[in-house]
């Protein structure tokens, strides 16, 4: 089935989008690129790794910042006492920038050691850059591109500004205490228990943990929090979502974080030093066999969900449950139409739902089987925003845009035919490992960084990636979660050249859950983490403000 799907050689919109039987050599193609490129990271990973034994621990003294902060991040310097998590910044308003300042002042009385926590190699790589260019120091990345016994006959951790993963950390410092970490997490006051149990010593005066709503649970980030508070090491923590209206995690932060500081885009001062946020809503129609094949793909889904509801009784949740097949398949199919509407007929052809025999047959409502339709469709609209997505970038002015979308084959199939528009040079892609290894992903953004004008991103590059600022943004698709709007919106926030405004527009399909689901998120995001925006309809050139959140 995959075989024909691939060999369909499809073209459509023009010259605009391309052969999907051609995407895979395409995209080796860009991988060969930027392993080849100015941008390849193998050698620079290499490079901020230590090469020679570092045989006495070290200290670090920030004399020199090649930055200066703005007001506000003055201010918010002033609030960090104790062990303190900043949150609610959203990303682009220089929460390093202010770690750096902090570290400066901390290492003013005397040399500090600073391990530098961060979620994933690409990160971890900018970071260390960071440290180099920005704090002036020498700062060394750890990552498993060198071995644990490299890492042991080097004595890496004697160096004294360390940036790595947690994962890396814990397996070589913590491993031996994992059991009582473990347990520590399941009574009341985790600090006191691991004290109580011999865990007082910890390498470093002072742990940054970067996007640190990842660490709580039972992650090895968390675990170095806790070891690091038993040990009385300084903490400084940086979140732009932490989830604080949940309870549960907001206790688990309440055991680390004696000083919970949390900033939003209203504060006053905040809101002098970035642009107007505003979100432009542009609608689409959906060619009539894509509404033909979204229908008809809800209604056998709505057929399911009716006999579940008969067997299992109508309280039952068929999108949590896991045990009866019908409630997967149910789910499977609402994904598929989702997914159809949201990121392009194209981006379902590895699909596995496509099997399911309900999809198979012949239905009585459109003559042929749902599976015959989508092959139809893949022909006449493998994705119908492109045309609206080209027509935004087109008309808008801009040095950098970035290109949000859900799906990584829709991602890689957009961002190639960008490069096809374009060139390769002016068009970045980043997507999940499942297509990029961690190199290639880090290669992609110095690629953007430097060269390319447009950047196609999954979510990959929403967290846990510094990705450069960008002055226009495009939704593909509406965010899943108030996470992923708060920190796609994060992009764009910073200043340009003066710049007011920073825009983001949203491409949604008329006539089908995508404007339901935008509202819904909006309304979530703006109820967590007091982020709002202008929001705007966009129709033909014309504007006509729905609602207006700020004053």
């Amino acid at each position: 089935m995959w075989v024909v799907i691939l060999q369909l050689g499809i073209v459509a919109l023009g010259s605009s989008f391309i052969r999907l039987d051609l995407v895979d050599s395409l995209w080796r193609s860009y991988l060969g690129y930027l392993e080849g490129s100015p941008y390849s990271i193998s050698k620079l990973i290499r490079s901020l790794s230590p090469r020679y034994t570092i045989h006495k621990t070290e200290y670090v003294r920030i004399e020199r910042l090649s930055y200066t902060l703005y007001s506000f991040q003055e201010k918010i310097l002033e609030r960090i006492m104790g062990d303190t998590l900043v949150v609610g910044l959203p990303t682009g308003l220089g929460k390093t920038y202010i770690a750096g300042a902090f570290l400066s002042r901390m290492s003013i009385e005397k040399p500090i050691r600073v391990l530098f926590l961060v979620p994933s190699v690409p990160l971890g790589v900018q970071q260390t850059l960071f440290a180099r260019e920005k704090l002036n120091i020498d700062a060394y990345f750890i990552s498993g591109e060198l071995s644990r016994d490299r890492r042991v006959k080097l004595k890496v951790w004697n160096a004294g500004f360390v940036v790595c993963t947690p994962q890396t950390f814990f397996n070589d410092i913590l491993s031996d205490y994992r059991g009582i970490l473990i347990d520590a997490r399941r009574v009341e006051d985790p600090i006191k228990f691991l004290r109580d149990n011999g865990l007082n010593d910890f390498p470093y005066d002072i742990v940054v943990a970067d996007e640190c709503q990842r660490y709580i649970g039972l992650t090895d980030g968390y675990s170095i929090l806790l070891a690091a508070k038993a040990s009385g090491s300084r903490i400084l923590a940086l979140s732009a979502t932490p989830l604080l209206h949940d309870p549960v995690r907001y206790g688990e932060l309440r055991k680390v974080f004696d000083n919970i500081q949390v900033f939003t885009v209203e504060d006053s001062e905040i809101r002098k030093s970035i642009p107007k946020r505003i979100l432009k809503i542009v609608e689409v129609d959906l060619p009539s066999r894509v509404k033909l094949l979204y229908d008809t793909l809800i209604g056998i889904a709505n057929d399911i969900i009716r006999e579940v509801k008969e067997s299992y009784g109508a309280t039952h949740d068929y999108m949590k449950c896991s045990e009866h097949e019908e409630c997967r398949k149910a789910k499977s199919l609402k994904i598929l139409a989702f997914r159809l509407v949201e990121d392009g007929a194209s981006s379902l052809i590895h699909y596995q739902t496509w099997r399911l025999p309900e999809i198979k047959v012949r239905s009585p409502s459109i003559d042929v089987s749902p599976y015959r339709l989508f092959l139809d469709v893949l022909k006449e609209s493998p994705n119908h925003k492109f045309d609206a997505l080209l027509a935004i970038l087109s008309r808008s002015k801009y040095e950098k845009a970035i290109v949000f979308v859900e799906s990584i084959e829709a991602a890689r199939q957009i961002g190639l035919a960008f490069q096809n528009m374009y060139g390769m040079d002016d068009v970045a892609i980043l997507v999940g490992k499942e297509l990029m290894d961690l190199a290639q992903q880090t290669a992609a953004l110095i690629h953007f960084k430097r060269r390319a004008k447009i950047l196609v991103a999954t979510s990959v590059a929403e967290e846990g990636l510094d990705i450069p600022s960008a002055d226009l943004e495009v939704w593909v698709d509406p965010p899943s979660n108030p996470r992923k709007w708060i920190q796609r919106f994060g992009r764009i926030l910073r200043q340009h050249g003066g710049k007011r405004e920073a825009v983001t527009y949203a491409i949604i399909s008329r006539g089908t859950h995508e404007r339901a689901k935008l509202n819904s998120i909006s309304r979530k995001t703006v109820r967590y983490y007091g982020f709002t925006q202008i929001i705007v309809e966009e129709d033909i050139g014309k504007q006509k403000y729905l609602t207006e959140d700020m004053t």
